[in-house]
């Protein structure tokens, strides 16, 4: 797995991922972080996300959502992000930092 993903899935890690759904906030980060390894040139793959949501214990719904929102950027279609400013430039810079 590349570093930069596995950064990204550490980031996702710290929040509460015992929920079957990402909090409103989380999800408009987890959007707003998927999109931008999108922009990166970075495809983020299923498998990694599933297995590093089984490995952490993350809820099977909340791994669920976040394969679905990166397939569907992956993919190229729109998505709403409802509060883009949760992806912060520290976590923007941090993943640049990788690639």
């Amino acid at each position: 797995m590349a570093a930069v993903i596995d950064k990204a899935l550490d980031f996702i890690g710290g929040m509460d991922t015992s929920a079957p759904e990402p909090h409103s906030m989380d999800e408009s980060t987890i959007k707003g972080m998927l999109k931008y390894l999108k922009e990166l040139g970075i495809s983020t793959n299923a498998t990694d996300i599933t297995a590093r949501g089984n490995q952490d214990g993350w809820n099977t719904g909340f791994t669920s959502k976040i394969v679905e929102w990166a397939d569907r950027i992956d993919s190229g279609e729109h998505i709403v992000i409802k509060n883009p400013e949760y992806f912060s430039s520290y976590m923007l810079e941090q993943l640049r930092e990788l690639v």
